[in-house]
C-alpha cells in the first residue's frame, strides 16, 4: 500500500514538471514569434523606405528636367505653382486666360511609377531678398513688413544682422558683437561671414523664433530672405510683401496688376530653385521626403545643373514649413 502512494507521488511530480516545462517552451515559442515578427517588420520597414527614398530622388530628377527645359521666363501660377513661359511646342502646355500666355506645365502630385508614387514642388529661390548682399535700408523695410513697429528693436536686428556677416568684430551702432555673444549662456562668437543657413537669424541680437518664423499674424524673416546669391529678385515670382521692398509702391501695384492680368510681369528668369520631393510605396504608410536647393547655369554646351543644398533625411518642423510655405 505505502509502494503505491509512492508511485502515485512521483507521477503527480513528473506531471507537474512536464507542465511547467510545456509552459516554459510556449512562452519561448511566444517571444520568438514576437521576436520574429519585429525582424520582419523591421525589415519590410527598411525596404519600403529604400523604395520611397529612391522614389524621392526620381521626384527630384523629374523637377530638375522640368528646370533645364527652354524657357523664356517663370512665373508663379495659382493652380500650377512655378510655371515655365515657353513659345516652343512640346507636350504638356496649358494656356492662360484667353490664350494670351503659354506656359509648360507638369504633373507634380501623385505620379505613379512602378508600386509607388511621387509628389514634388518646386519653389522660385529668386523670389527672396538675398539677405548676404542686402543693405541696411532694405533690412529695415523687411522687419517693418514682418510687423516690427518698434524703431529701437529693427534698428538693433539691422545693425546686428550686419555685424553678424561682415568679416570685422567693429560692431556698428546698435549692433552686436563677440562682446555681448560672449556673456550670453551659453557663449558664443560672431559668425564674421555670409550666412549659410537661414536658422542662423536666431543667434543674432533681437531675433527670437517668433520673428524668424512668424506667427499665423504675420511673415517671419525666413518668408523674406534666401542665402543664395541670387542675381536679381524675380518680380514674376516674389511675394507682394518682397514686391513692395524691392520697388516703390507704385512700381509693385503696375507689377501685380500685370500678373493678374497674363499671368507674369515680364521675361525674368530664375536660376535657383528649392524642390521638395516626396516617395511613398502604395499600401504602406511609410514614405521618404528629400530636399534639395539647386542652381541652373548657362554653359555653351546647354544648361547644367548645380546642387547647393540636399537633405534627404527631412524631418522638418510641420508648424514651420506651413508657415514657410505660406
Amino acid at each position: 500500500m505505502k509502494i503505491f502512494k509512492h508511485h502515485r507521488n512521483q507521477n503527480g511530480v513528473a506531471l507537474m514538471v512536464v507542465l511547467w516545462v510545456l509552459v516554459l517552451l510556449i512562452g519561448l515559442a511566444t517571444e520568438f514569434a514576437f521576436s520574429m515578427k519585429g525582424e520582419v517588420n523591421t525589415t519590410r520597414n527598411y525596404k519600403e523606405d529604400i523604395q520611397a527614398y529612391h522614389l524621392a530622388k526620381a521626384g527630384i530628377h523629374m523637377a530638375m528636367a522640368e528646370i533645364l527645359y527652354p524657357s523664356s521666363f517663370h512665373a508663379s501660377h495659382q493652380d500650377f505653382g512655378l510655371v515655365m513661359g515657353t513659345s516652343t511646342k512640346g507636350p504638356k502646355r496649358s494656356s492662360s486666360q484667353e490664350g494670351k500666355t503659354a506656359y509648360r506645365t507638369s504633373i507634380r502630385q501623385e505620379i505613379k511609377l512602378g508600386s509607388g508614387l511621387i509628389t514634388y514642388s518646386l519653389k522660385d529661390e529668386n523670389s527672396k531678398v538675398p539677405i548676404n548682399k542686402t543693405t541696411r535700408i532694405t533690412l529695415v523695410k523687411v522687419l517693418t513688413s514682418a510687423g516690427i513697429e518698434s524703431k529701437e528693436k529693427k534698428d538693433i536686428i539691422a545693425d546686428s544682422i550686419l555685424d553678424w556677416i561682415d568679416s570685422d568684430k567693429n560692431h556698428r551702432l546698435n549692433g552686436a558683437e563677440d562682446d555681448f555673444y560672449q556673456n550670453l549662456i551659453p557663449p558664443y562668437f560672431a559668425k564674421n561671414a555670409p550666412i549659410e543657413n537661414l536658422e542662423e537669424l536666431s543667434k543674432i541680437r533681437g531675433i527670437d523664433e517668433k520673428i524668424l518664423y512668424g506667427t499665423n499674424q504675420r511673415k517671419g524673416l525666413i518668408n523674406f530672405f534666401t542665402t543664395y546669391n541670387i542675381k536679381s529678385v524675380n518680380p514674376n515670382t516674389a511675394s507682394p510683401e518682397v514686391l513692395s521692398i524691392i520697388f516703390s509702391e507704385s512700381q509693385a501695384k503696375s507689377i501685380m496688376k500685370e500678373r493678374e492680368k497674363k499671368g507674369f510681369y515680364d521675361n525674368t528668369s530664375s536660376d535657383y530653385f528649392r524642390i521638395r520631393s516626396t516617395g511613398e510605396v502604395e499600401g504602406s504608410p511609410t514614405n521618404h521626403t528629400i530636399n534639395t536647393v539647386v542652381q541652373k547655369i548657362s554653359e555653351k554646351e546647354g544648361p547644367i545643373i548645380l546642387t547647393h543644398y540636399w537633405n534627404d533625411n527631412s524631418f522638418e518642423n510641420l508648424y514651420k514649413r506651413e508657415l514657410t510655405d505660406n
